[in-house]
């Protein structure tokens, strides 16, 4: 095995099959490396985050908490030899550890001792997690008339066109032999997608189900020909992403007199809506949205079943109706991708169709937006952000980026548009340590910090719904706000500050542990219940079905008697993000100002990724730091705390007017340029004179963004990395250089990289000083083609009301910034 070229990585994507063994350590992944990095004659491509996630909340083992969890990665070998040799050292390593290795290969015996098993992918890896086995047992056991039962195959994805048609074709095989049938392909090698929309045999789920109950270990050795196929990489369900549809009525509390002096919408939308179908009709959307249902999915729908896309569309062309805020000033553009569907508990749903692939529908949604098709032309081609409130729960984000997240990155830096995507909902068990007699004489404070212990040590299964972890998108959770009165008294309120995340929003870390969720918006008050009954001695708290009353978000709804003016109340990180969707139509609004100023040097081909610096460059911690700093801080911890608690309040909760007005005290100024691999522009803020010498706290907010292309074969995925650095040769930043919020290293690991900087120090400077901004870009995962578009945003601020004009001093001193 000398001179071997082996490359390591923790997914499988991009990895062609016959190259790849599977590896699961024991303890720490990094004492596995350092034995293999002393190995001799390999090549090593280390393709994996080697410091792996502390024994923290969420993230132990229940005998022993300071043991690391067992990881699971990848090793990448050039041919067949040189794979089964590895599997023949460690099968003859695990039999006689004091077996002789040929010349050259003993020190292999240090980095076995590190390994649980070497092995190729085998039908376990093929099932494991992906929930397909729950589906078949719930489809089996509910649905008594489904004969055919759905699943999506995840082919291993062949870069060379014949090596793809004969997998497609062995597997269409295998599975016609099974008396299966194929429904839809999709290939997107952009993406490194092959999946197949297929069915089984109602008997053929039945024998492997039943088979599976029969011992834990079973998965391994299942004579399924499906489980057993080395084409497949993954089987999973399909229909996924869906939610309930409401059975009680709702309300006609909300007064539409109220909106009827409100001018209706003009011109293209810029704002597109894929959700469920919207009544279009109801008196608060009618003649505000733009339907498009090339798929005809309006006529599965009933009237009263138009709920989620009703609420969604309520709350972006309005807001939380409780507000009585202006409605936005351009139509929805609203294209359905979800059909009701009859529940396994006789509950209908809205949801993704069986009958498709939710890649390949995305992928055809986007494309008639901004493509001619079939001598048609683009439907909606100024559309600028694209809002997703929809999320697999059967597929929570740990390292392996989802079909569909590759996909809106692709489709983001393709089009130039940006994707708004709900972190996801948790609606199961906070089940808490405190005894039940006890949690009840708690503080709120006490009670509130108990909570949040509670759902950070269950993390690891309150992680991001697929496709939260979207890296070019920017991904919303929901805090625990609302406008709502009237709130019940029968309930608990979990909080005491609306800036915390709610308790069923979703959270992070985003890959390779980035920031996700990116911001926060109102996602609407979610009370609990205690769990009664005396089963549990510990404390239960369990989330109330949904409920038309307050609290949450008062949105238009459908109703169940036909009244075309109901509303009720809502929750969830779907509302937070349909209020991120709003806000970017208003900042659409104010760039259309600042470009009728400055025409040639605002294009449209910057709009996306400015709403997207924009959205994120007014968000704060706020006291929400401070309270997850004494819930969650520990000696364990506490060095890399901030990059820890990132993964629950991401940079913040989004304030738009604070990225978007300025003030006397306060000044906003943007930029947009390109940038190719190597090359920097260098910005120039000019300090106020009036705060020259001046103990005045001062805030400093930096926001840059980007869509960068990807590679969804590199490990590092993300192609271009940019950057921004405050200090020019040996001069240190001397408006604001105490770092505050995020981790510095946390924020530079997507595509927005926010820093909130301060400063009180009474620092000297001359009238014509400036500070210096520099963006840098570099190639990360691949080569840079063509320049990449980025936006950015300086804010500097002093406390308002004291005598310092910064808007006015910077505005009559700004300059263009120099390319360098």
């Amino acid at each position: 095995m000398n001179n071997r070229r082996i490359a390591l990585q923790d997914n499988p994507i991009g990895i062609e099959p016959e190259k790849v063994l599977v590896l699961e350590t024991v303890g720490s992944i990094d004492d596995f490396f350092k034995a293999v990095r002393k190995i001799d004659g390999l090549e090593w491509l280390a393709e994996i985050e080697t410091d792996e996630i502390l024994p923290e909340h969420g993230f132990q083992d229940e005998t022993n908490p300071d043991k690391k969890l067992i990881g699971r990665f990848f090793m990448v070998m050039t041919d067949q030899l040189a794979l089964q040799q590895m599997i023949s050292l460690f099968n003859k390593w695990q039999k006689n550890r004091n077996v002789t290795f040929d010349r050259g290969l003993a020190k292999w015996k240090d980095a076995f001792n590190h390994l649980k098993e070497i092995r190729t992918w085998n039908a376990r890896d093929r099932i494991q997690e992906t929930g397909v086995i729950e589906d078949w047992e719930e489809r089996l056991k509910f649905n008594q008339e489904q004969e055919d039962i759905p699943f999506e195959a995840e082919l291993w994805f062949r870069t060379r066109l014949g090596r793809q048609q004969q997998a497609d074709a062995y597997i269409r095989g295998v599975i016609q032999n099974l008396g299966g049938k194929v429904m839809k392909p999709c290939i997107i090698p952009e993406i490194a997608y092959h999946g197949i929309l297929a069915t089984i045999p109602r008997d053929r789920a039945q024998e492997t189900v039943s088979y599976l109950k029969q011992s834990s270990e079973a998965a391994q050795y299942i004579q399924n020909p499906l489980f057993m196929c080395d084409q497949i990489m993954y089987i999973r369900p399909t229909g996924q992403c869906a939610v309930p549809i409401p059975e009680d009525a709702g309300t006609d509390i909300y007064t539409h007199r109220e909106t009827q002096h409100h001018e209706m919408p003009t011109g293209n939308p810029v704002v597109a809506l894929f959700d469920g179908l919207p009544l279009t009709g109801h008196q608060l959307l009618d003649n505000r949205i733009i339907p498009d249902d090339p798929d005809g999915y309006e006529s599965s729908y009933q009237a009263n079943q138009r709920s989620h896309g009703t609420h969604m569309a309520s709350l972006i062309c309005h807001g939380d109706l409780n507000e009585r805020n202006k409605p936005i000033q351009r139509p929805l553009y609203v294209r359905p991708i979800m059909k009701p569907i009859r529940g396994f508990n006789n509950q209908f749903k809205e949801a993704i169709p069986d009958d498709v692939l939710l890649t390949d529908l995305i992928h055809r949604c986007v494309r008639r937006l901004y493509e001619t098709e079939n001598d048609q032309q683009p439907v909606a081609p100024n559309i600028r952000a694209i809002n997703l409130s929809i999320g697999d729960p059967r597929r929570l984000f740990y390292r392996e980026m989802s079909p569909l997240a590759r996909l809106l990155d692709w489709l983001s830096y393709k089009y130039n548009v940006l994707f708004l995507v709900s972190a996801g909902n948790h609606t199961h068990d906070i089940e808490s340590e405190i005894p039940k007699d006890h949690f009840s004489t708690l503080t709120p404070e006490q009670r509130e910090k108990h909570i949040i212990q509670t759902i950070a040590e269950d993390t690891r299964n309150r992680r991001l719904l697929s496709p939260a972890e979207t890296v070019n998108g920017l991904t919303i959770g929901a805090s625990h706000g609302d406008a709502s009165t009237n709130l019940p008294a029968n309930l608990l309120n979990p909080f005491t500050k609306s800036e915390l995340p709610n308790a069923v929003s979703a959270h992070g870390p985003g890959y390779r542990r980035s920031i996700k969720p990116d911001i926060f918006l109102p996602g609407g008050q979610v009370f609990l219940n205690e769990k009664l009954g005396s089963v549990h001695n510990k404390t239960t708290l369990t989330v109330p079905p949904d409920y038309p009353r307050p609290p949450g978000q008062c949105v238009a709804d459908p109703g169940k008697l036909g009244v075309l003016s109901d509303t009720r109340h809502s929750t969830g990180t779907s509302n937070a993000t349909a209020i991120a969707s709003r806000s970017a139509s208003l900042i659409y609004e104010i760039i259309e100002q600042l470009r009728a100023d400055a025409p040639t040097r605002l294009t449209s081909e910057y709009d996306a990724v400015l709403l997207k610096t924009l959205l994120v460059h007014g968000s704060d911690w706020s006291d929400a730091f401070q309270v997850y700093e004494s819930a969650l801080r520990t000696k364990q911890n506490g060095r890399n705390f901030k990059d820890y608690v990132g993964r629950f309040l991401g940079y913040g909760l989004a304030d738009i007017d604070k990225a978007t007005v300025c003030t006397d005290q306060r000044a906003t100024v943007l930029g947009v340029g390109k940038l190719n691999n190597g090359e920097a522009h260098e910005y120039s803020l000019p300090l106020p004179p009036s705060l020259s010498a001046k103990a005045e706290n001062r805030r400093l907010v930096i926001t840059l963004s980007w869509f960068t292309p990807i590679s969804s074969d590199n490990q590092k995925y993300r192609v271009a990395y940019l950057w921004f650095d405050t200090k020019k040769e040996d001069k240190d930043n001397v408006i604001a250089s105490d770092r505050m919020q995020a981790g510095y290293r946390t924020v530079l690991r997507g595509t927005v990289q926010h820093e909130v900087l301060e400063g009180d120090k009474a620092q000297p400077f001359q009238d014509g000083d400036d500070l210096m901004i520099k963006i840098n870009c570099r190639s990360d995962a691949g080569d840079i083609t063509k320049p990449i578009p980025y936006a950015l945003a300086v804010t500097l601020q002093v406390k308002e009301g004291i005598d310092i004009p910064i808007y006015q001093e910077i505005r009559e001193r700004i300059q263009i910034p120099v390319p360098v």
